[in-house]
């Protein structure tokens, strides 16, 4: 590969705090070649290709009337960077060109060519047959290559040479014993109020943040470098749970045919029963036991099967070794949370309820084999 040698700049201070520019390179007859910029001359790509005086560079249109040009004819890469050479002796009048230049992206210095010039992270991916998780990053004359992220839009003109990095780690924290990371809103700098918030989304104003022994103010600017436990606790807390607000949650199913069973001691719970299972289970349905959280409307998780059923270690989630008993029988834990990353959105008791769950249940025991 061809280096290029730029003259130096004028200092402007640190390198590492200027953007820079993106880098873009060429295909000629097949060849990758490092472009110095953006807009160059015809004459600056033939010298670094070793391309004679007798050639012309072809821009490649994939069409009978590609673009001849001229040796000292300033080219916009952002064009079109694909090219060939032909004799400048066989070459014949042509009408204009009207078909799109081939573009070329870059990636480790390989290249794929195309006629889309707005790409997406995955396309990118796919195009060049690259992992999903393979971390990339825009090449710029500059330490400062800004990352792709899953959601950006890849535009050609912005730059098509990329460069694969190692996945920045994530910064981890936990919240009374919950696993937080930056794709769950962590950052370097959070506020108490912040860190609040990720356990208590709804109201997080009504809470004390404590890390170790020590207090946190919500308006108080944490440092966080990875792997600090913190604990928030509720201003609020009420005892038991509104009856009320589950006989009406139960009556709205029992309206549309449910069978359900409110059991108040020994421990609260709710007994959806003659659920189906998935197409050819057995059993084609069961009864499944959700217990009421302490405090409801506070998150619902977790459900139970009864004690022998044949369900047990085929629905998703680990059998746990904890026991309920309800109706005369034993009921076993099932490690299934919906709320937590099981599929469902985050709990809010403004919308969700045992109306609700009925159907993460339901999804969940369809899953069954």
């Amino acid at each position: 590969m061809i280096q290029i040698n730029k003259q130096p700049e004028k200092s402007t201070g640190d390198a590492s705090c200027r953007p820079g520019n993106p880098k873009f390179s060429v295909v000629i007859d097949d060849i990758g070649y490092p472009a110095p910029r953006r807009k160059v001359k015809t004459s600056v790509l033939k010298a670094q290709a070793g391309i004679g005086s007798d050639d012309a560079l072809v821009r490649d249109h994939n069409s009978p009337n590609d673009v001849v040009l001229a040796d000292d004819q300033e080219l916009d890469l952002a064009s079109g960077n694909v090219f060939y050479t032909l004799s400048k002796c066989e070459i014949q009048p042509r009408d204009n060109c009207h078909t799109p230049p081939k573009m070329a992206f870059f990636i480790d210095d390989a290249f794929e060519i195309t006629m889309n010039a707005s790409q997406t992270e995955a396309s990118l991916k796919d195009l060049f047959a690259l992992a999903p998780q393979i971390h990339l990053a825009r090449d710029f004359d500059s330490p400062n290559d800004p990352s792709v992220h899953h959601k950006d839009a890849i535009h050609f003109k912005d730059g098509p040479v990329f460069v694969t990095r190692k996945p920045k780690s994530l910064l981890r924290i936990t919240v009374n014993h919950r696993p937080f990371s930056e794709e769950d809103g962590v950052k370097a700098q959070m506020t108490g109020l912040e860190i609040a918030a990720l356990v208590y989304p709804e109201n997080p104003q009504c809470t004390q943040v404590q890390l170790g022994k020590r207090q946190i103010g919500h308006s108080e600017q944490i440092c966080i470098r990875g792997g600090e436990a913190f604990e928030v606790t509720r201003d609020n807390v009420k005892g038991g749970f509104e009856l009320n607000r589950i006989q009406r949650e139960v009556n709205l199913l029992r309206e549309g045919g449910a069978t359900i069973t409110i059991v108040e001691s020994p421990t609260p719970a709710i007994i959806y029963h003659h659920l189906k299972t998935g197409p050819g289970c057995t059993p084609a349905e069961t009864d499944v036991l959700v217990p009421i959280p302490s405090g409801y409307p506070s998150e619902i998780d977790w459900a139970y099967l009864p004690q022998s059923s044949q369900l047990v270690g085929r629905v998703k989630g680990s059998p746990q070794d904890h026991y309920i008993e309800a109706l005369g029988m034993k009921w076993r834990q099932i490690s299934y949370h919906p709320h937590r990353g099981g599929g469902a959105p985050p709990f809010n008791p403004t919308k969700h309820g045992f109306h609700t769950y009925i159907s993460e249940v339901l999804s969940w025991l369809y899953q069954a084999r």
